[in-house]
């Protein structure tokens, strides 16, 4: 092998390693959560106004994200006391009053989550 096409070799195997595989999701973006992105996360500024434009996988998306920011992230800390079920019923009943357009998720979500363990349902 020359070493001409040696080079050649290894910038095909480069492109194809750049091009190929993907990330095993078949190229499919994760679906995002409602509202403004800032540090890769929609959970700052999602508002009631985004949650009725979103679709009910960006609204999940978003109680998971909203999550990850406010419940700790330790091996004995994962489970919450606020189902998604339960976050997406409260996130539906109180974005749907008028006055509520401007209010901020992650706020409604740790107060409720605060409250769900003096709460009989909540329960999954």
């Amino acid at each position: 092998m020359s070493r001409r096409s040696g080079g050649a070799g290894l910038a095909l195997i480069a492109i194809l390693l750049l091009a190929g595989c993907g990330d095993g999701d078949g190229g499919k973006e994760p679906v995002r959560g409602v509202g403004e992105v800032r540090a890769n996360s929609t959970a700052q500024f999602a508002s009631c106004k985004d949650w009725r434009k979103g679709t009910v996988e960006q609204r999940y998306a978003t109680i998971r994200d909203i999550r990850l920011q406010l419940d700790p992230q330790t091996a004995d800390a994962t489970q919450t006391e606020l189902p998604d079920r339960t976050t997406y019923r409260l996130f539906q009943k109180t974005c749907a009053a008028d006055f509520a357009a401007s209010l901020r998720l992650y706020k409604l979500y740790a107060r409720a989550e605060a409250y769900a363990p003096l709460r009989n349902d909540t329960q999954r």
